[in-house]
């Protein structure tokens, strides 16, 4: 089948770009043909540009406009060389525009990523709910509503019930966010794995870039202020003399360090995938140290660490989870049951969408919706 796929393609991300990746080359893998739609919502369509709607943004570009602009470019760079787009890219500003795309495709995917945290995109965005796809088959895989709640003013729970009861096949991210929407639809909602985890290493190495680095070195990244994890950082290269490399927007107090800020997905991937050790406070660090057997710790303080720590016991490693300055040695990992774990996990995934595809491929989905005129 043609399956048009659409999500956070175009953020500065690096979870969100190497999910996008890792969903295009699932459904590839199973057979069918991926099309990444190329739409841009009102946050993607400034990413890294002065933009009027976001001026703390405008703020941290203007201190080192030389590094977003390097940044930027790496990512426009990873866009081209590895994402199928659809040769035209649709705005916000007439999301009406997408019902062409009804003709070009036989099914159409939205997920994963926050699409759907309502908080992220400011109340709904209904082309991310596949609005656009009129009597097409609708599945979504794992978008992510990242939290149990919403502000009252971008949760339009009457807007939100209508997208969902048009939908084939729905599936969430995260468990604990199920409350929110599973109330509003009639069908279950089941629970399946980021993306990124359903390739495995082999998978990534087209992708990787040459090492950015040379010698040995801890790589270290942070998603938001985690004190603890630059001690230990700071302690464990004290030990064992090696190099900190990291990726930020700010330079970070470490000695014999170097930020990276300006590198892409593919030097992102090869900075985990030849460190010598990772610290990170997030979960797609602690996924691809997962997928390349590498030495790694988890800082995980605050709420939106619960996906984290979920992955991390499902796999049994949950050790490596730690919440407080710590230098101490853990014991290594035993990765051929990690392994073993995972694809478990997997299973349950891929099923989903076999079963989601099956039956968009054999008629056996919802036709009752209104067309939208071509």
């Amino acid at each position: 089948m043609r399956i048009g796929l659409i999500t956070f393609h175009a953020s500065y991300n690096f979870g969100s770009s190497l999910q996008a990746y890792a969903m295009q080359e699932t459904v590839s893998k199973l057979g069918h043909e991926c099309t990444v739609i190329d739409f841009l919502s009102r946050d993607q369509k400034g990413y890294g540009l002065l933009s009027p709607f976001h001026p703390k943004r405008n703020l941290r570009i203007l201190r080192k406009p030389c590094a977003y602009l390097k940044r930027r470019s790496s990512f426009k760079a990873f866009s081209k060389s590895y994402f199928r787009l659809t040769e035209k890219q649709y705005s916000y500003k007439d999301e009406t525009m997408l019902t062409v795309l009804q003709k070009d495709f036989d099914c159409f995917v939205c997920g994963s990523d926050q699409i759907w945290n309502l908080d992220c995109t400011k109340g709904v965005v209904e082309p991310f709910f596949l609005s656009f796809t009129g009597n097409k088959p609708r599945v979504a895989y794992a978008p992510s509503l990242a939290h149990t709640e919403f502000k009252q003013k971008n949760f339009d729970k009457e807007k939100v019930a209508r997208l969902l009861a048009d939908f084939d096949f729905l599936s969430m991210r995260e468990e604990e966010t199920l409350p929110l929407f599973q109330p509003l639809v009639d069908k279950p909602i089941d629970v399946v794995l980021d993306p990124t985890l359903l390739l495995d290493a082999n998978d990534y190495e087209p992708i990787i870039s040459k090492p950015p680095v040379n010698g040995d070195y801890i790589f270290i990244y942070l998603l938001r202020k985690c004190p603890d994890l630059l001690k230990s950082t700071i302690a464990i290269a004290r030990e064992t003399g090696k190099k900190v490399v990291y990726v930020s927007e700010k330079n970070l107090p470490i000695p014999n360090s170097e930020n990276l800020f300006g590198v892409g997905p593919s030097e992102f991937l090869s900075l985990i995938a030849n460190a010598d050790n990772v610290m990170a406070n997030s979960f797609h660090a602690a996924v691809f140290s997962v997928l390349f057997h590498k030495p790694f710790r988890i800082f995980a303080t605050d709420k939106s660490s619960v996906r984290i720590m979920d992955l991390l016991l499902n796999l049994g490693i949950e050790e490596r989870c730690v919440d407080c300055e710590d230098s101490s040695e853990i014991a290594e990992v035993d990765w051929a049951d990690v392994d073993g774990r995972l694809i478990g996990l997997r299973k349950h995934s891929f099923d989903y969408l076999d079963r989601a595809f099956n039956q968009c491929r054999n008629g056996l989905y919802t036709t009752s919706r209104l067309s939208t005129d071509l």
